[in-house]
């Protein structure tokens, strides 16, 4: 699929990997839905960069850890551009909660991001994009998602789930719609975290991959005619360190 006029909704596109994600497709000719929860100034600025591009853009707002909200956005989408050609499901939310401490309330604000959010949005566009016989959904998932790590038990599994929900959904849609997932390592260290160092002595290319990494892997599966159900890592070897 060619980028260039595409029209590409990025949840949680405001800051960190979503902007860069947004700001990449955008450069190369993509019409892009900014979404944000709270960073409205954020999503703001990003869509005054990509008019400058001389792109259509958009920003939307949406709590997808509410399934009303996940819903309206899709409808806003739809409203503002038509269709949609590339879903990137981005939006994350990431916190350490010890095993024995994990609430109900912990668990079910990770499955609501990570999955029914990622389910409800790829079912209703992923329906237009089969009938209009092309479209691609990708999923930003973790390495955890394979390789868990102590403390994030709860943000782990749904990650997990959500490469399940990938496969699931890439044969749901077949032939017509490509639906892969992105498994990041080391991008860019979490707000206010302060060890930068540990996390890269677990990691075989042993540096911060930065945003950017993640842009051009989705470039790729959007670009690609021949990749479904599949997990591509962007983890610095963090796989097999």
């Amino acid at each position: 699929m060619e980028i260039k006029n595409k029209n590409i909704l990025i949840t949680g596109s405001a800051k960190r990997i979503g902007r860069e994600i947004a700001l990449h497709l955008g450069k190369v000719g993509a019409n892009i839905i900014v979404h944000y929860r709270s960073s409205q100034k954020e999503a703001q600025e990003v869509v005054n960069t990509l008019k400058s591009f001389g792109v259509k853009a958009v920003a939307l707002q949406a709590d997808l850890e509410k399934t009303q909200d996940t819903l309206k956005l899709a409808q806003e989408a739809i409203k503002h551009f038509g269709h949609i050609d590339v879903l990137v499901n981005n939006a994350s939310i990431y916190y350490p909660v010890e095993l024995d401490k994990t609430t109900e309330e912990d668990l079910d604000r990770f499955y609501n991001v990570h999955v029914k959010s990622v389910f409800f949005l790829s079912r209703e566009f992923g329906k237009i994009m089969y009938e209009r016989k092309e479209g691609r959904i990708i999923n930003i998932s973790d390495y955890s998602a394979l390789r868990p790590y102590k403390d994030y038990t709860a943000y782990t599994i749904s990650k997990g789930a959500m490469l399940t929900l990938t496969r699931a959904f890439a044969k749901e849609f077949a032939p017509y719609v490509l639906v892969n997932a992105i498994l990041p390592g080391p991008i860019v260290p979490a707000p206010e975290y302060e060890d930068m160092e540990t996390p890269l002595k677990k990691t075989v290319l042993k540096k911060w991959a930065g945003e950017q990494e993640i842009a051009k892997a989705v470039e790729f599966l959007i670009k690609s005619d021949f990749v479904t159900g599949s997990f591509i890592p962007v983890e610095g070897g963090r796989l097999i360190c």
